[in-house]
């Protein structure tokens, strides 16, 4: 004959789990700011940029000169060369700021690469391009000028949209 007792529940799964909290997005929490923290914030932003602005337009100017010496080209192509190298890396580091966790590593994984070797690009036709007029012993500040503008450029843009991020 079978067995016929009553299975008791176990008092483990009677008991009620605890309601867990929405998941966040993101990392840490925001803390409350006011509107003139916020704008603040944007402004600091909005000078850093404006300044990397500059340079960058200066680079560009530099670059597709040294583009032009290097290899021969016309003006439209050497400028659309610049371009693409000056505003290739601004545009990579941005991207790398505000890449969604999930993507970051692959995002960085090409980004990161990409971006240094277009920074030693810019640095080297920019070098070129300063040290084209230069004479005597102003070739090497000339030089130098020339491979400190992308690196500042570089840093304006992570410090700028760092001020921006900070301000959303």
């Amino acid at each position: 004959m079978a067995d016929l007792t009553l299975v008791r529940p176990r008092a483990d799964r009677l008991e009620s789990k605890p309601a867990q909290k929405p998941y966040s997005k993101s990392r840490t929490p925001r803390p409350v700011r006011s509107a003139r923290v916020v704008l603040t914030l944007r402004r600091c932003a909005m000078a850093v940029l404006g300044v990397a602005l500059v340079l960058t337009g200066l680079s560009l100017s530099h670059l597709a000169e040294g583009t032009r010496l290097v290899t021969g080209c016309d003006a439209p192509s050497a400028f659309a060369m610049a371009m693409g190298i000056d505003l290739g890396f601004v545009t990579l580091e941005v991207s790398l700021l505000y890449a969604p966790n999930n993507i970051r590593d692959e995002v960085t994984f090409f980004a990161v690469p990409a971006i240094w070797g277009t920074m030693a690009l810019s640095a080297a036709m920019n070098a070129l391009s300063f040290s084209e007029h230069a004479q005597g012993w102003m070739i090497y500040p000339a030089v130098g000028l020339g491979l400190a503008l992308p690196m500042l450029i570089h840093c304006l843009t992570r410090t700028g949209a760092a001020f921006w991020r900070a301000a959303r």
